[in-house]
């Protein structure tokens, strides 16, 4: 498979085609009809547009409201103009990883693979067209990580990374746990003399980011926070059944029930609270553990998306929303290539994940650290597929040296072997994604 220059117009034209298909699939025979927060975050952008305020919930943080809203205003209630800003985006949080693979591992074959896979991937390409902050938040946590990586420790690049960061988790709070592991990534590459100013300036200037926003909060709803779900969504996990984020979801009782539990938020946080500590105690820990063993990580990796389940004969299709095309033969390409690309994924992430070579390059520490973060937070938080768009970078990194470690091997390259321990972890880690992937 050819990456380089001359290789590069097939790429693009396969890359164009499932853009377009998808795009197809969206707007006929008619419209897709928003599903779940799309239909929140259109309100919210109208209120911003025309009363300065998004009146979301104490759930959702703002800025993605604020970013909606002068599109919808420019497009006249039109999607068209919002789907192309996000496929811009996208676009560029491509260029972003490429940049940020190219230093870590100095192979530009990988670092073409990684922006391919971005550009390419059908559930990643489908956000680019819903109302869902996700590719927003992809676009400005790769660009908090290429100035802070690439140009850090100046003054200018840590003030820059500071604000990029505050945006970032005023879309959604997922990276927030993930500011420790950053902060001592940094630690760790920047030079001595430098990396304490830098990191005081980041800190600082992340934390005036936002400010205007705990302050909203704060007079809205009686709380310092920039949105605050944590607990019901621990609740939510405890209350699912099925591997699957669209059947028999617990979300459609247990919301109304939170919202009408109490009037003010800290007394629902209350309620919540004394229904989570009364089930574990029920439960007990242990059954517990193994009971979120059993669906949350069947839930994260499984081979439906929030683009398949939309299609014909998905979970969401079945209810009567989702995509309007039917059983159409795009649909059911797009959903055997989205299917095959998943699976090609999680075998490359396995692969490079065994093989990778951490003892030369601390950045295999550092994307390990994430995902390893992230698969910790999902053990116990509500999970949707669209939670590891978030993980994707981190997926692609693996799954690109994994790749290019194949590739080494068969152009003769001289290449390192596995070691036996290599190739058991390899293969127990590619058995295990798979079957999380296609055994729920």
């Amino acid at each position: 498979m050819s990456l380089h220059a001359k290789g590069w117009i097939p790429w693009l034209a396969a890359v164009m085609a499932v853009h377009g298909v998808l795009l197809v699939l969206y707007h006929l025979p008619e419209a897709k009809p928003g599903l779940g927060d799309e239909r929140m975050y259109l309100r919210a952008a109208s209120a911003v547009a025309a009363e300065g305020s998004s009146g979301l919930g104490s759930f959702w943080p703002p800025a993605y409201a604020w970013f909606l809203a002068p599109l919808v205003v420019l497009g006249r209630g039109s999607v068209w103009l919002v789907q192309a800003a996000q496929t811009a985006l996208l676009v560029g949080a491509a260029w972003l990883l490429r940049e940020l693979v190219w230093r870590a591992l100095e192979d530009r074959w990988a670092a073409n693979l990684t922006a391919l896979l971005v550009v390419g991937y059908p559930p990643l390409v489908a956000f680019a067209h819903y109302l869902w902050p996700e590719v927003l938040h992809l676009a400005l946590m790769l660009a908090a990580l290429v100035v802070l990586v690439r140009w850090g420790p100046g003054l200018a690049a840590a003030v820059a990374g500071g604000a990029l960061l505050a945006l970032c988790l005023q879309t959604k709070l997922l990276l927030l746990p993930m500011l420790p592991l950053l902060g001592t990534g940094l630690w760790w590459l920047w030079p001595p003399r430098r990396r304490l100013p830098a990191l005081l300036a980041l800190a600082v200037t992340c934390a005036l980011g936002i400010l205007p926003t705990l302050v909203a909060q704060q007079r809205d709803f009686g709380r310092l926070m920039l949105a605050n779900s944590a607990r019901f969504d621990l609740w939510l996990s405890l209350n699912e059944v099925s591997r699957h984020e669209f059947r028999d979801s617990a979300v459609v009782a247990e919301y109304p029930r939170y919202v009408q539990s109490a009037r003010s938020i800290d007394r629902r946080e209350e309620i919540v609270y004394d229904k989570i500590v009364q089930t574990l105690g029920e439960r007990g820990l242990w059954s517990s553990l193994r009971r979120q063993l059993g669906i949350q990580y069947f839930r994260l990796f499984g081979r439906d998306s929030f683009l398949t389940v939309q299609l014909e004969g998905g979970a969401v299709w079945q209810r009567g929303d989702g995509y309007r095309a039917g059983n159409s033969t795009a649909a059911q390409v797009i959903r055997w290539l989205s299917y095959a690309m998943w699976a090609a994924i999680l075998v490359m992430v396995a692969w490079g994940v065994a093989v990778f070579p951490y003892r030369g390059r601390r950045s295999g520490w550092w994307v390990l650290g994430f995902l390893l973060i992230q698969c910790g937070l999902f053990l116990v938080l509500h999970v949707k597929t669209r939670y590891r768009i978030q993980m994707l970078p981190g997926l692609f990194f693996f799954a690109a040296y994994g790749a290019g470690w194949w590739r080494a091997r068969r152009s003769g390259t001289d290449q390192p072997r596995a070691s036996r321990r290599q190739w058991v972890s390899g293969l127990t880690l590619c058995t295990l994604l798979l079957y999380l992937a296609f055994g729920g």
